[in-house]
This record gives structure tokens, sequence and C-alpha cells, in this order.
């Protein structure tokens, strides 16, 4: 039996045409059922792991002392000086 006659054989054409076809439908299987199964068994599972964290999360609530509100507003002043000066700076020229 020579190459020329194993290649007339239509059952192997039909076997090789069917891997070929297996081969896509296992792709497209896996591409719309079971990736998206995979990623809702990983968000699953990361939602579990978050909700048992905040359970034995302690929250705690506090109003602000005047100092911290005395920093906070050095901070928003400083911001602004910054801000001018970065204007002023990119316009060429600082201003005073």
């Amino acid at each position: 039996m020579n190459t020329n006659e194993i290649f007339k054989n239509k059952k192997l054409a039909y076997g090789f045409t069917s891997l070929i076809g297996l081969a896509f439908m296992s792709f497209v299987a896996g591409w719309v059922f079971l990736i998206p199964i995979a990623t809702m068994a990983f968000l699953l599972y990361g939602y579990t792991v978050y909700s048992k964290d905040q359970k034995h999360r302690i929250s705690v609530n506090y109003k602000p002392s005047e100092a911290m509100k005395a920093i906070a507003r050095r901070e928003m002043e400083l911001n602004k000086e910054k801000d001018r000066l970065m204007y002023e700076q990119s316009q060429g020229e600082i201003k005073w």
C-alpha cells in the first residue's frame, strides 16, 4: 500500500476532519461554558473570603479634634499655594 492509496481512503479523510471538528467544538465549548463557569467560581470564592473578613473587622467612629481640623486646614492652604505656584510657573512668570 503506497501513500497515494492512504490519502484516497475516504474513511481516513472523514476521521481527520472529525478530529478538526472535535477540536473546534471543544474550543467553542470551553470558551462558551468552561471559562465563564471558572470565572464565576473564582468570583464566588473571593466573595466568601471577603465576607468572612468583614465579620472580623472592627469599625471605629471618632470626631476630629480641633488640632486635627487645624492640620487639615493648613494642608488645604499649602495645596492651594502649591497649585497657585505651579500655575504661575507654567505661565512663565511668578506674580506676588
